[in-house]
C-alpha cells in the first residue's frame, strides 16, 4: 500500500485481460473510496491515483 493523500492509501493492480494497471484507493478504515481508470504503465496509474486522491481529499 502506498499513501496518495491524507488518509487515502492505494494498491496498484494489474488487469491481465485488459493489459494495464489501475489503482484501488481506500480510506483509513480500509473501505474502498475510488478507483482510477486503466493505464498502460504503472507510473501513469500512480499519477492518476495521486490526482484522484487530491480530488477526494477536497470533498
Amino acid at each position: 500500500m502506498h499513501e496518495y493523500g491524507p488518509g487515502i492509501v492505494g494498491e496498484v493492480r494489474f488487469a491481465r485481460l485488459e493489459g494495464g494497471y489501475y489503482v484501488q484507493l481506500y480510506d483509513r478504515e480500509g473501505n474502498p473510496v475510488g478507483k482510477t481508470g486503466l493505464w498502460r504503465t504503472e507510473a501513469k496509474a500512480r499519477e492518476a491515483a495521486r490526482k484522484l486522491a487530491e480530488k477526494l481529499a477536497r470533498k
